[in-house]
């Protein structure tokens, strides 16, 4: 439902770039806010160069939206302004989208690339170049050197939205005499930047078309699983490894061994740190629910139980959520786990424990959310 309310809107975002075509102007940047098809969702829309004073017009009209997509098609304009704006969509959780039209140049694109979500078309025009500023000599004459401090604005920006350092120098590349660098479908992939691609009515996801760093991510929460998280779920450790060889061989075809080796031991450090700053539990939780969330397999079948036993409401409503299956294996194991280990009061306190929450959890009945507050509540018992 959120998916065809996102692609009809991006229909209503070219409806309105037509009249904006006709009713400009000038240079200076309008802005319009209209409705989403989504309760509490907007669109904003952004077109011409944004000047100084633009980021305040943005601010006011992000506050009366919860939820945004944010459609740009602007040249660029003032660094300090476009980086304000960008940071406000980061914050807000906001959709950036650059579709068919006279594209996002220049600062424009750090602001396209600030969205939680990116969305472009096959042929949308995103080109970037390193900031500039203009002198005019005593001659008359006019030169164009780079601006050292805005080009490290932009890097601090670029890098506080989670851009590769490669994407980085990318948009930091180009000189003020040379031509923009394109970005495209396959260039943004290969620089490590998350795109959903909006072809019409059809949407190919990130996660369906996935980068350096989204299958090194995959590749070492694989292996974490299969290193941490065997008992805990009960799922044999080889599935997880299977699925670690075959992702980064899938990714080795697409994009060569070398774009993986330095990205690897930068993963890998990166959940040794997870764990000891989470514990197993909580990472096992998160890796298996950051891979579902990228559509793939993570060997869980269903709960702990066996679903065509269940009897009440609250059974079958774990059974139908997948965000519960992790959540309850977790819970079961770690339960057994501590009476096993306990002596025969502490175990005996356990059981009764159990039945309580038990009663607590079947009180929420078949909502999920409530469920799911219930787990996390009985995990916070075992300590974690």
């Amino acid at each position: 439902m959120a998916l065809m309310a996102l692609r009809i809107l991006a229909h209503t975002w070219c409806f309105l770039m037509g009249i904006y075509l006709i009713a400009q102007g000038s240079a200076a940047a309008e802005f319009d806010i209209a409705d989403g098809l989504v309760p509490g969702q907007k669109l904003i829309v952004i077109r011409g160069q944004i000047q100084t004073g633009d980021d305040a017009v943005f601010y006011k009209l992000a506050q009366q939206a919860e939820r945004a997509s944010v459609a740009l098609e602007s040249s660029g304009g003032d660094v300090d302004t476009e980086i304000s704006i960008g940071a406000e969509i980061a914050i807000r959780g906001f959709t950036t989208l650059v579709l068919d039209g006279e594209g996002c140049h220049s600062i424009c694109a750090v602001i396209w690339v600030s969205g939680v979500r990116r969305y472009m078309s096959p042929n949308a025009d995103i080109s970037v170049h390193a900031a500039y500023r203009l002198v005019n000599n005593l001659d008359g004459s006019l030169e164009v050197p780079e601006s050292g401090m805005a080009n490290a604005m932009i890097g601090a920006f670029l890098n506080e939205v989670g851009l590769s350092r490669q994407a980085i120098e990318y948009f930091t590349a180009a000189r003020p005499n040379e031509p923009l660098l394109p970005i495209t479908p396959e260039i943004a992939q290969a620089l490590d930047i998350d795109v959903h691609i909006q072809d019409g009515f059809d949407v190919t996801t990130a996660a369906e078309r996935p980068t350096p760093r989204r299958i090194t991510r995959q590749v070492v929460e694989y292996f974490g699983l299969a290193n941490n998280c065997g008992n805990l779920f009960r799922v044999d450790e080889r599935f997880w490894r299977s699925q670690a060889e075959y992702t980064l061989k899938d990714g080795h075809n697409v994009f060569g061994g070398e774009a993986f080796a330095p990205l690897l031991g930068e993963y890998t450090s990166r959940v040794k740190a997870e764990l000891e700053r989470d514990g197993f539990v909580r990472w096992c939780l998160m890796g298996e629910a950051n891979l579902r969330a990228d559509g793939l397999s993570t060997g869980l079948t269903g709960p702990s139980y066996d679903c065509a036993k269940s009897t009440t409401l609250t059974e079958y409503a774990i059974c139908s959520s997948k965000d519960l299956w992790a959540m309850d294996r977790a819970m079961a194991n770690l339960y057994f786990y501590f009476r096993r280990n306990s002596d025969a009061q502490r175990s005996t306190e356990f059981l009764s424990s159990q039945r309580g929450w038990l009663k607590r959890r079947d009180a929420c009945g078949q909502h999920v959310k409530c469920l799911i507050e219930r787990y996390s509540s009985r995990l916070f018992d075992f300590g974690v």
